[in-house]
């Protein structure tokens, strides 16, 4: 029975640390330029990614500007004129994201033309710990639950 409750609190930690790091979030930098950070969700830099740039006047098959993350995740561009940009990073392993910015007039970086605030998952990280704490819960009561019938049984 315990070996079973170990396997399965193992199997638990090891399955979240996976799925918590295939999230992806973006923070947008405060410059003259549109300056974007992209990362994993355990905060590891989306280094050298794919970056694609469409402005207001893009069509989906050529885009503003394409390039790479630096090292640090970190894409950057000046837009040329106003309106809403997307930009869209992926690893080619699953992992993308797409962030949105309007900017108000060109070459300027207006407070009100942020992107959104970056994603971090804190609601989803705690459901995932509140579910994780019921299953072992379950797990405690389905054995404790056999072991009762056991010794009726005798």
């Amino acid at each position: 029975m315990q070996k079973a409750l170990f396997f399965a609190i193992t199997i638990l930690l090891v399955s979240s640390a996976v799925a918590y790091s295939h999230g992806v979030t973006f923070q947008r930098l405060a410059e003259h330029t549109v300056t974007v950070r992209f990362s994993y969700a355990d905060g590891e830099p989306m280094s050298y990614v794919e970056v694609k740039v469409l402005g207001p006047e893009s069509t989906p098959d050529l885009e503003f500007q394409n390039g790479r993350t630096d090292a640090r995740g970190i894409f950057a561009f000046v837009p040329s004129i106003p309106g809403k940009w997307i930009i869209e990073a992926w690893d080619n392993m699953g992992h993308k994201s797409h962030v949105e910015t309007t900017i108000q007039t060109a070459g300027e970086n207006l407070k009100n033309g942020q992107a959104q605030q970056p994603d971090t998952n804190e609601e989803s990280l705690s459901i995932k710990i509140l579910l994780g704490l019921s299953f072992i819960a379950n797990l405690v009561f389905l054995c404790k639950c056999r072991q009762n019938q056991g010794s009726n049984q005798s």
